[in-house]
C-alpha cells in the first residue's frame, strides 16, 4: 500500500544554520538545494523556496527548481515559490499558472511577483486580463495594486477603470495605483472617490490628484485639509503645494483660515507637511509670512528646520535672509537645499562649505548641480581630502560631473578608503571613476567587500559576483537560529515614550539578530529619528545623525513574505544587501516597499502615542531586547 505524504516536521539547527549560511553568501549550491527541493518534508521544501529567492535575487539562479515547487501539493510551497520568482524576476509563464491557483493567496502573491517583471511591456495584456477581470476580489485587488509597476497608459488607464469597482478593496488599490503614477485621465473620477468612505481610498486620491496637479482640483485639495483623519490631511498639505507649485493663481488669502487651522493640526506630521505649502501663500500674504516667521522662532526644532527651508525657498532672498540667522546644522541643510539651483545657492554653498559641523559641509558639496561643477571645482578639490568620510563621498561623486575626472586621484582614494569606517567614498570614488574608465571596475568584482563586489559588477554587466566572503563560522549561525527559535522584543525608550516591537526573528533570523546584537552593545543610545518623513516612515539607527551612518559592515536582505502594513519595521538600504543599522517603521501601508526591503519587527505598542507623534531629531535614549519577555510569548501565539 502507497504512503501518503508525510506530515511536517521541522529541521535541525545544523540544517537551518547551512541555509543560513547559503543565504549569506548567496551560494547557489545545487546538491543543497535538490535535496531540500525533493525533500519528503514540506517545510523542507518551503524553507529551500524561500532560500533561493534570496540567492537567486543576486546570482539570477533558481528558476528551474521554483518552477518544480510552484506545483507542490503545500500551498504554502507554491505561494513562497512565487514570491522567489518575482523577486529573481523571471519565471513568466510558470506565474501565470500560479496566477490561476485554485488557492487565492497563492494567485495573490503571484499577480505581485508578475508586476516585478514588469520591464517585459509583452506581458501586460495577460496581466491586464487579471486586473480588468478574475472574479476573486483578493487577486484583482493586488493586481491593480501594482498597476503602476508598468509605467504604461495602458496600465493606468487600468486603475482608472477599477475606482468604479463596487468593491472596496478594488477601488482602495486603484487610488495606490494612480498615486504612485500620475495619469491625468483619472482625474475625474478620483475627484468622485474623494468622498469614499475607506481612508485610505481618499489618502491615495488625494495623492495622486496632487501628482497631476491640475489646478481644477484645488478646491478638493483644500477642503480635504479638513478631513478626518491625518494621512488624508497629510497628503492634502502635500497636494495643495504641488498644485500650487505648477499654477500660483489658484492661491487666494480666502483659503488662510482653513491653511492656518491645518497648520495648527494636532498631528505633527500634518503640521510639518504644511510648512513648504503655506511658504507658497507667504510670498504673496504678509499675515501668512508672519505665520511662518514666528514658527522659525517658536515651533519645535523640527518645524524651525522646515521652516528655514521654506522661507529661503519661497521669499525673495533679500527679504529671506534677514530673518535666516543663527541656524542650526539643519536649518543650514534645509536652506541649501532649498537654493541648489538658485542664484543665491552658490553664495550659500561658499559660505559653508567650511562649517564645523561635517553635516554641513557634505549637504554644500551634495547640493552643487551637476550642470555647475565645473564653477565650484575649488570646493569639490578641498573636499576630496575632508576628515569626514562622508564629505569626501560627496566630493567624489561631483567630481564626477566636471570636465576633468581625476583619474589618478580616484584610483588613489579607491585604495586609501579601504580604511575607512564607511565605505561610502569608497562607493562614491569607483562609480565617479567608472564614468572615465568603465573598465576598472573589472578590477573589483571580487573585491572582499560584498558591497563594492556588487556595485563594480553592475558597473561592468558581470553575470555574477557571489558567492561572497563570509567571516562567520558554522557554530556563529547555529547559534542565530537557536536565538531565532524562540520570541523576542525590542523596546525602544524616547523621552516622548516607548516603541514596542515584536521581533520576526523566524522571517529574518540574522537582521534581527543584528538589531538585537547591536542594541545590546547599547549601539543605539543617544541616536535620534534623523529621517521623518510624514504618512511614510520614521528612520533611526544612525549614530552619525545625519542619515549616512552605518556599523561599518552590511548584512545581506531576508526580504520576506511579510507585508509593509501600519507599524511595520524594515532594514533601511542604499542598495541590495547594504543594511546595518538604520531601521525605520511605517506610519501607514507601504505596499510598494514589499518585496524590496527587509521587515524584520512589528509595532505592537505605542504607534499613536510615539511613533505618529515622532519629530525629525527625537531623541532614542536606549533600546532593550526582550525587556517584556512575557509579551514576547503572546505576540509569538
Amino acid at each position: 500500500m502507497a504512503e501518503g505524504p508525510k506530515e511536517p516536521y521541522g529541521f535541525t539547527i545544523e540544517e537551518e544554520a547551512a541555509i543560513l549560511a547559503l543565504e549569506d553568501r548567496r551560494e547557489h549550491n545545487p546538491a543543497v538545494i535538490n535535496t531540500w527541493v525533493g525533500h519528503e518534508n514540506s517545510l523542507h521544501r518551503l524553507r529551500m523556496a524561500l532560500a533561493l529567492g534570496r540567492i537567486g535575487a543576486i546570482t539570477r539562479t533558481g528558476v528551474a527548481e521554483l518552477t518544480t515547487l510552484s506545483k507542490d501539493p503545500d500551498r504554502r510551497v507554491r505561494e513562497t515559490a512565487a514570491f522567489s520568482l518575482g523577486e529573481i524576476g523571471d519565471g513568466a509563464e510558470t506565474l501565470f499558472t500560479l496566477a490561476a491557483d485554485a488557492d487565492a493567496a497563492v494567485a495573490a502573491e503571484a499577480v505581485e511577483a508578475l508586476s516585478k517583471l514588469a520591464a517585459n511591456k509583452a506581458l501586460l495584456p495577460r496581466y491586464l486580463a487579471i486586473a480588468d477581470g478574475d472574479a476573486r476580489e483578493g487577486v484583482r485587488a493586488r493586481a491593480v495594486r501594482y498597476l503602476f509597476r508598468w509605467d504604461d497608459d495602458t496600465a493606468s488607464e487600468a486603475a482608472r477603470r477599477a475606482l468604479s469597482s463596487p468593491s472596496t478593496n478594488v477601488r482602495q488599490e486603484a487610488a495606490y495605483s494612480l498615486a504612485r503614477r500620475a495619469y491625468a485621465p483619472a482625474r475625474n473620477e478620483l475627484l468622485l472617490v474623494m468622498t469614499d468612505p475607506n481612508t485610505l481610498t481618499r489618502a491615495y486620491a488625494t495623492t495622486a490628484l496632487g501628482r497631476i496637479g491640475d489646478p481644477s482640483a484645488f478646491d478638493a485639495m483644500r477642503s480635504a485639509l479638513g478631513d478626518a483623519h491625518p494621512w488624508v490631511r497629510t497628503n492634502a498639505a502635500i497636494a495643495v503645494g504641488r498644485i500650487a507649485e505648477k499654477d500660483r493663481s489658484v492661491l487666494s488669502p480666502a483659503d488662510l483660515p482653513r491653511v492656518f487651522a491645518t497648520f495648527e493640526d494636532p498631528d505633527p506630521g500634518v503640521r510639518s507637511a504644511m510648512i513648504d505649502t503655506l511658504g507658497y501663500y507667504a510670498a504673496m500674504n504678509e499675515t501668512a509670512r508672519a505665520r511662518l516667521t514666528e514658527t522659525l522662532r517658536n515651533g519645535t526644532a523640527w518645524e524651525r528646520e522646515l521652516t528655514a527651508g521654506s522661507l529661503a525657498k519661497h521669499l525673495p532672498w533679500d527679504v529671506a535672509s534677514r530673518t535666516l540667522t543663527d541656524l542650526t546644522p539643519w536649518q543650514i541643510v534645509r536652506v541649501l537645499e532649498a537654493t541648489t539651483t538658485m542664484p543665491q545657492g552658490v553664495a550659500l554653498r561658499r559660505q559653508y562649505a567650511n562649517h564645523e559641523q561635517p553635516l554641513v559641509r557634505m549637504n554644500a558639496l551634495s547640493n552643487i548641480p551637476e550642470t555647475g561643477a565645473d564653477a565650484e571645482i575649488d570646493l569639490i578639490r578641498t573636499g576630496l581630502t575632508d576628515t569626514d568620510v562622508m564629505v569626501r563621498a560627496n566630493a567624489y561623486d561631483r567630481i564626477g560631473f566636471t570636465k576633468e575626472i581625476p583619474q589618478q586621484t580616484l584610483r588613489e582614494a579607491v585604495d586609501r578608503e579601504r580604511s575607512a569606517g564607511l565605505n561610502d567614498a569608497r562607493i562614491a570614488a569607483i562609480n565617479t571613476l567608472a564614468k572615465a574608465d568603465p573598465a576598472f571596475a573589472q578590477t573589483l568584482v571580487q573585491d572582499a567587500d560584498p558591497v563594492i563586489r556588487r556595485v563594480a559588477a553592475e558597473l561592468v554587466k558581470a553575470p555574477s559576483y557571489a558567492p561572497l566572503p563570509v567571516s562567520r563560522t558554522a557554530e556563529e549561525y547555529q547559534e542565530i537560529v537557536r536565538w531565532s527559535r524562540t520570541p523576542h522584543t525590542a523596546t525602544i525608550h524616547m523621552p516622548r515614550g516607548k516603541i514596542e516591537i515584536a521581533l520576526l526573528a523566524q522571517d529574518a533570523p540574522m537582521t534581527a539578530w543584528n538589531f538585537a546584537q547591536l542594541a545590546q552593545r547599547r549601539y543605539f543610545d543617544n541616536t535620534s529619528f534623523m529621517r521623518v518623513v510624514p504618512n511614510f516612515v520614521i528612520q533611526g539607527g544612525d549614530p552619525r545623525n545625519d542619515m549616512n551612518g552605518g556599523p561599518g559592515y552590511a548584512i545581506r536582505d531576508e526580504i520576506n513574505l511579510q507585508k509593509y502594513t501600519r507599524g511595520a519595521v524594515g532594514m533601511a538600504l542604499s542598495g541590495p544587501d547594504t543594511g546595518g543599522s538604520q531601521f525605520f517603521i511605517t506610519h501607514s501601508p507601504q505596499p510598494h516597499l514589499d518585496g524590496g526591503y527587509t521587515i524584520f519587527g512589528r509595532v505592537f505598542d505605542g504607534m499613536t502615542g510615539v511613533v505618529d507623534q515622532t519629530e525629525r531629531g527625537d531623541r532614542v535614549t536606549t533600546i532593550t531586547i526582550d525587556e517584556h519577555p512575557a509579551v514576547a510569548d503572546i505576540v509569538a501565539k
